[in-house]
């Protein structure tokens, strides 16, 4: 089967998958574009005429967040029509693949929610130590300064309810106003 044949082929099939539409560039591989993000690639199978394998692709960068992803595909007769060949990815990738997109996508925002509260933390924190230094990982930010003989530094992880605070040698009011700016942010 060559690609033209796919592409035909995907532009068929998308007629019987509810909520898909073809997508079809020349020198690039067939998708059937999906609802919530959905992206299934479409390929003849080598060596294996008449056949071809559907796989359920996640977005850019996905699979290098959530490595423990399952990976979604079918291979299914090209010979049949492509109202059977929609029926058998609606019933034996569609249900998985989309459960999977789903958690993913609810994961990243999770993520993102975790990201957001943790710059808000830092941001207070570098505005109640001038000249604090701040060193920003994946999901972790560490913040170190230093006020005459007193220093300490912060490990700020993902959200207010995991970190990890150090202070050296500070007077009771720095160490007040930083458990307060703590408490504030945590509410």
């Amino acid at each position: 089967m060559n690609d033209s044949e796919v592409d035909d082929l995907v532009i068929q099939i998308a007629v019987h998958l509810d909520g898909f539409t073809p997508q079809i560039r020349p020198g690039h591989p067939a998708y059937l574009i999906g609802p919530e993000g959905a992206r299934l690639v479409v390929h003849p199978l080598w060596r294996q005429e008449g056949r071809i394998t559907v796989l359920g692709v996640y977005p850019d960068g996905y699979r290098s967040l959530f490595p423990d992803l399952r990976r979604h595909q079918i291979s299914v007769s090209a010979t049949r029509s492509p109202e059977h060949v929609a029926k058998k990815i609606a019933r034996g990738l569609l249900p998985g693949y989309l459960r999977d997109l789903a958690t993913c996508r609810a994961r990243l925002s999770g993520q993102k929610a975790e990201e957001a509260t943790r710059a808000e933390l830092v941001e207070t924190l570098l505005t109640m130590l001038p000249g604090a230094t701040f060193t920003e990982k994946q999901r972790e930010t560490v913040l170190q300064w230093r006020l005459g003989a007193t220093s300490g530094s912060f490990a700020v992880y993902g959200d207010t309810t995991s970190n990890s605070i150090e202070i050296r040698m500070a007077d009771r009011e720095l160490t007040e106003r930083v458990a307060y700016a703590i408490q504030q942010r945590s509410m």
